[in-house]
């Protein structure tokens, strides 16, 4: 329930932001912006330990690599 409130409450925000993304295509920039909150608001409610923070560190670098 506390996640949907998160989550809720910060579309508007994302929303509004979106306006301002220029560079990257609107749909790409939407889904990074939603990604990030999602992600953040399942570290508040369930938070990562090192060996899973090391693995999504690796899983982003792998990413920068492709791109």
């Amino acid at each position: 329930m506390t996640v949907h409130k998160i989550l809720l409450a910060s579309l508007p925000a994302i929303v509004l932001g979106l306006g301002a993304c220029e560079d990257k295509g609107t749909a790409e920039s939407a889904g990074q912006e939603i990604d990030q909150a999602v992600e953040k608001a399942k570290e508040a409610v369930d938070p990562q330990g090192p060996a899973e923070r090391a693995g999504e560190k690796i899983d982003e670098s792998v990413e920068k690599a492709k791109e």
